[in-house]
């Protein structure tokens, strides 16, 4: 029974050895005007850039589906909306981010944010929707809030929930920079909270 316990410990160890990836960061002196996102254990810089090219295309998937599929989000906020509520949050979004007055944008996890306000906030949901994608290309730089110092790479990991894999990407400290699951609609979809 021991050998027994000690082989499926090792099985597990193994496994999550494999269900880990580092992803090392090279500094990007190309960020004019970056959006800044803040949570309990990091700030992320973001090029304000990819944020524009993220709704640049996100603008021609809603249009090409007349704002009718929500399913084009990951984040959960956007799971309940109706064709309408998406077209009217979107431009709302996109004519916020196209003015060029609106410059250093920052954004913190430690406020409550209401969903349909008319300032700065109506662009989280988007940049919550496209964190992964950045994090998972290296295209963001990560500050440890604890040490106030750029990392130069951090860690994802894999979590399963109900069947599907969501990343959690975190610092070399080990503490949590992102988790899909606190943010995307998948987890949901079989609980009927959502899709």
């Amino acid at each position: 029974m021991r050998t027994l316990f000690l082989a499926a410990a090792m099985l597990v160890t193994a496994l999550a050895s494999y269900a880990q990836e580092i992803v090392k960061l090279y500094p990007d002196d190309t960020m004019k005007d970056s959006i800044i996102y803040k949570n309990s254990t990091s700030i992320l810089v973001i090029n304000r850039v990819d944020v524009v090219n993220y709704m640049k295309a996100m603008d021609s998937v809603l249009q090409i589906t007349c704002y009718s599929d929500n399913k084009a989000f990951h984040n959960v906020q956007f799971s309940h909306l109706t064709a309408q509520e998406i077209e009217s949050h979107f431009t709302s979004a996109l004519a916020f981010l196209g003015d060029s007055t609106h410059t250093d944008l920052e954004y913190s996890t430690d406020k409550f944010i209401q969903f349909w306000t008319e300032d700065q906030n109506i662009l989280l949901p988007y940049i919550e929707d496209m964190l992964s994608s950045l994090l998972i290309d290296g295209r963001i730089k990560v500050i440890d809030k604890s040490t106030q110092k750029p990392v130069p790479q951090y860690t994802i990991f894999w979590e399963d929930i109900g069947g599907q894999g969501f990343k959690i990407y975190k610092l070399p400290s080990g503490k949590i920079i992102f988790k899909e699951s606190n943010h995307y609609v998948e987890q949901f979809a079989g609980s009927g909270a959502a899709r």
